[in-house]
């Protein structure tokens, strides 16, 4: 076991330099959404303005590459499991890189069927989807609340609580908390670490209470989008994601997670366009701007 905690440990070490890939460069997309989420779960809704202000935030986030970067994030969280990481460093000594590198291109379930250690991985993945999920519903209800108020309509005029654009770009900070490595945080104990279920409200600097974890069981339907993180983490595992662009490129185009997040903006965009007043529109942020994207994350897990 020590051999193989060791072989875990090279790779992540030798992948420390090298941020410039393009995973860490998808993530940043569903960072940047998750940051908006963030600004929405603390934001006052006070009027029409502040409404339109939180839609004009959503509208701005790009559905394919919000997708891409959650991809990234479930691949990014699966690596941080050391059993996962250990298992995928032996298989891939043992059968030399070329070998397992072929293995991971022809069959999709490669990953999570060779190492013991993708059961904990594909908890980690679970842990996180839900708690994306989780987080982008509240917010959701916080508009919903909001819609089903009757004298939304009637503050159309105030402009005071409307949201402050910050620019779509993530600080220094933020883009550091981004940089991880295979087995550099550990989501399962530090809650605020990498791909644990405060992660996302930690890197904002909010102090919430995080929802609380417990077992999740894989959505079988969805087993797919959990094979592309697992695949993809087996190859930020092993330091292969400059040598596998097409294969990684291809892993983070994930078709399910995509179009659910085009069907959402689609009919937020219908939504809205039927809309007459704040209370309709507040409704169409909370349904299809909110609620449904957050499910489009949590779909993976039940």
């Amino acid at each position: 076991m020590r051999t193989l905690l060791a072989a875990a440990a090279s790779f992540a070490l030798l992948a420390t330099p090298a941020f410039a890939d393009e995973v860490h460069e998808a993530l940043e997309a569903h960072a940047l959404y998750q940051s908006d989420v963030s600004a929405l779960l603390d934001s006052e809704i006070g009027s029409a303005q502040a409404v339109d202000a939180a839609l004009a935030r959503l509208q701005r986030h790009n559905p394919r590459n919000v997708a891409r970067g959650w991809i990234a994030y479930g691949a990014l969280t699966a690596a941080q499991s050391l059993d996962f990481a250990s298992g995928i460093a032996r298989v891939a000594n043992e059968s030399g890189r070329a070998p397992f590198l072929s293995q991971l291109r022809g069959d999709l379930s490669f990953a999570r069927r060779t190492p013991r250690g993708s059961g904990d991985a594909i908890q980690l993945i679970l842990n996180a989807a839900s708690a994306d999920g989780a987080r982008v519903a509240m917010a959701g209800a916080r508009y919903e609340r909001f819609a089903r108020s009757p004298a939304a309509a009637q503050r159309a005029s105030a402009s005071e609580n409307a949201i402050a654009d910050a620019g779509i770009r993530l600080s220094a900070a933020m883009q550091g908390r981004l940089r991880v490595t295979a087995v550099s945080s550990r989501p399962m104990s530090e809650i605020s670490d990498f791909g644990g279920r405060g992660f996302w409200d930690a890197m904002a600097g909010r102090n919430a209470n995080a929802p609380r974890a417990r077992r999740r069981r894989e959505n079988a339907s969805y087993a797919a989008v959990t094979d592309n993180m697992l695949t993809l983490g087996a190859l930020v595992v092993t330091e292969s994601t400059g040598r596998e662009r097409r294969r990684v490129s291809a892993l983070l185009n994930e078709p399910l997670t995509q179009h659910c997040l085009a069907m959402e903006r689609q009919q937020l965009r219908q939504c809205v366009g039927v809309s007459v007043d704040a209370n309709e529109r507040a409704y169409c942020l909370a349904r299809h701007g909110l609620s449904g994207p957050g499910a489009c994350f949590s779909a993976i897990a039940r």
